[in-house]
């Protein structure tokens, strides 16, 4: 690819350095010496400018102030600015704040004459790097997730990952629908038949699997969702481009765990496909059979994200003994309802796990909660024509949702079901986020993989 795809072009270079004759000062403002009364307030006072970040010194208050440091640098082109971090007690979040705050997707924009600016920081080298590396992940899968269907279709989502694979040192392998269909992955192949570009399931390993059982990454990959013949609203179509966000997060990861060079060996299983009407679509009635064996009825050709992704958590117990398996999906509307844009929906029968991403999303601010796992839920999923239906109807979705996804994981192995829709994409942003794709839980993910 002659582009690079791969680096999203901020338009603050940050780097670890002392001030320099004619840099802006920026300072954070301890307690003692405080003038500005609220969090996220600041000023301009003595040609020097002052943000405060709260009582709170740890945690998401830096980050935000860290959004804001970038926001503030961006607006006002500053070309050469320190920030002086004073006895910041979380310089981590810090830079994160700021890293992901400078993220801007203009690919489509007008280019503008803008300033190159560039923000020092007195902080460890090194806590700097590994910051750059997580949060350069997430902007590459923010602006992955940012990209139209005219440009990310199932087939240049595979080109990309090979591409990605061969830039980091990962193996890749990317199955077309005709051997999927050959392997009997009859859920993942259903989705996608209606379109030009049909479905493919893009494999890729990281480290010496043979040393231990690997953990793996399932992401969904709808690149468009229509709904199919359970036609979407139109209000409910636009954005539908985020519906890869699950699969982007899988991406990332498997990027900054290569360049972090974690001693984990990882797999990450990105389930692709386009969900679009046509005279080869799949239609609700269908009996579909899953690569598992599994027959499923299809109740409504828009509940669409789970049929790839049974197939792709089938592929990963097939073909690996993982240690765990994490599923990462923009799945249900309900999920929305239920938790808003704070916090994604979790459904995890195993408890060690459950805790750990649970303290990993507390730390890094990309929360989650629980959901019920009871065997009542999946009543509704029974099917009098097949093994299983693919919806349970509109009531407790985001529950039924995952345990549809629970019947294809064998008991034995710790697996955590993530449904990310309400916090993926943020119509506002917020203020280390522009509007659009947030890259939510990658950084999660990390955290407990480092862990």
């Amino acid at each position: 690819m002659s582009k690079n795809i791969f680096d999203a072009e901020l338009p603050i270079v940050v780097s670890a350095g002392s001030a320099a004759e004619g840099d802006l000062i920026l300072h954070i403002q301890t307690e003692e010496d405080r003038f500005l009364k609220n969090a996220g307030e600041y000023c301009v006072r003595d040609g020097a400018v002052y943000f405060y970040p709260g009582k709170k010194r740890s945690g998401e208050p830096f980050r935000v102030l860290g959004g804001k440091v970038a926001t503030f640098q961006k607006k006002h082109q500053i070309a050469s600015a320190f920030l002086d971090c004073g006895e910041a007690e979380d310089p981590a979040a810090l830079i994160e704040g700021i890293l992901l705050g400078a993220y801007e997707f203009r690919t489509y924009k007008e280019k503008e004459e803008s300033v190159r600016c560039e923000l020092k920081l007195q902080v460890d080298s090194e806590l700097l790097r590994q910051k750059t590396v997580i949060c350069s992940a997430v902007n590459m899968a923010r602006n992955w997730a940012h990209e139209p269907a005219s440009v990310i279709d199932p087939e240049s989502l595979s080109e990309r990952a090979q591409a990605l694979a061969e830039r980091y040192g990962i193996r890749c392998r990317v199955l077309d629908s005709d051997e999927l269909r050959a392997m009997g992955a009859g859920a993942i192949t259903a989705v996608g038949q209606g379109s030009e570009t049909p479905s493919r399931m893009i494999v890729l390993e990281y480290e010496d699997l043979s040393k231990t059982n690997p953990v793996v990454l399932v992401g969904k990959a709808i690149t468009f969702d229509s709904g199919g013949y359970s036609l979407k609203p139109v209000a409910s179509i636009q954005r539908m481009k985020y519906d890869k966000c699950g699969a982007m997060n899988v991406l990332a990861i498997m990027r900054a765990a290569a360049e972090l060079k974690l001693d984990i060996p990882l797999v990450g299983i990105v389930c692709a496909a386009e969900n679009v009407v046509s005279d080869k679509a799949y239609l609700p009635d269908d009996i579909l059979t899953s690569l598992s064996g599994k027959t499923i009825e299809i109740v409504s050709t828009d509940a669409e994200g789970r049929l790839i992704l049974c197939d792709g958590l089938t592929y990963a117990q097939k073909n690996y003994k993982p240690k765990c398996m994490i599923d990462f999906a923009t799945l249900t509307g309900g999920c929305v309802v239920a938790y808003g844009h704070v916090r994604a929906g979790v459904l995890c029968p195993n408890e060690e796990l459950f805790r750990d991403l649970f303290d990993a999303g507390e730390k890094t601010m990309e929360r989650i909660w629980r959901l019920p796992h009871d065997e009542d839920y999946a009543e509704l999923l029974k099917s009098s024509e097949a093994d299983l239906k693919n919806s349970g109807g509109r009531y407790g979705s985001p529950v039924t949702g995952g345990m549809f996804l629970k019947a294809f994981v064998d008991d034995a192995v710790p697996w955590a079901h993530l449904d990310i829709v309400g916090p993926a994409d943020l119509e506002k942003g917020n203020a280390y986020s522009v509007p659009g794709a947030t890259g939510f839980g990658i950084r999660l993910c990390l955290e407990y993989l480092m862990k």
